[in-house]
């Protein structure tokens, strides 16, 4: 039961393993620069922060996760939480760099968190 939200995390994460998703949507930076690109890329990320919030909170409940691993994980998923919060506000400005920039932020976030996760 507990490999079914980690391998959400996983297979969203490989998803956003394009840097700024522009490989998942299109192949080249011009055709990815779209709000309808970039709208699809923060879908992505949000749906790998609820995965990467179960794996953390499963992590914490079995204690593998403690001392100064679980702050940092903690730093790093609000962390990841804030850059969602900008790409949101830049989707609402209909900005589809500012979505990329943000998603790309959050995405770095997550990557480092799902490290500490594995360990």
């Amino acid at each position: 039961m507990k490999l079914l939200p980690l391998a959400a995390v996983l297979g969203a994460l490989a998803l956003g393993g394009c840097g700024t998703f522009t490989a998942l949507f299109g192949g080249s930076a011009a055709s990815a620069a779209t709000l309808t690109d970039a709208e699809k890329a923060l879908t992505v990320a949000h749906l790998a922060y609820l995965g990467t919030g179960i794996a953390l909170e499963q992590a914490a409940q079995s204690g593998a996760l403690t001392g100064a691993n679980a702050t940092k994980a903690e730093a790093l998923y609000d962390k990841a939480g804030a850059a969602l919060d900008i790409a949101d506000a830049a989707d609402d400005a209909a900005n589809a760099g500012g979505i990329f920039a943000a998603v790309a932020d959050a995405e770095a976030a997550l990557t480092s968190l799902n490290t500490l996760i594995k360990k």
